[in-house]
């Protein structure tokens, strides 16, 4: 009964010290992050940002060049010729 009872003796305090001891560690690392994951969670969703903006710049180039090509065929004649203005400004020199 006393090996028992100098097993317990020994036995309780090393748990309690151990459990302590783990629970305190989990506490530093959620602090950190989760265990590091919140520095990888912020570059992407960095990466994230940057690659919207970079779709968004563009999609702001391709209307640019939409308008231009719309506004370059309003220019150009269906008749032969170099087109739209071109052709008005040649058929006054002509006259």
């Amino acid at each position: 009964m006393t090996a028992m009872r100098s097993i317990a003796i020994i036995a309780i305090p090393a748990f309690l010290l151990g459990f302590g001891l783990g629970g305190v560690s989990l506490h530093v690392a959620s602090a950190q992050g989760m265990f590091g994951l919140k520095d990888s969670v912020t570059q992407i969703g960095t990466s994230l940002i940057e690659m919207q903006k970079n779709v968004d710049a563009l999609q702001k180039n391709m209307t640019s060049i939409k308008q231009a090509k719309d506004q370059l065929s309003t220019l150009a004649s269906p008749g032969s010729g170099v087109g739209g203005v071109m052709d008005s400004l040649m058929n006054k020199s002509k006259k």
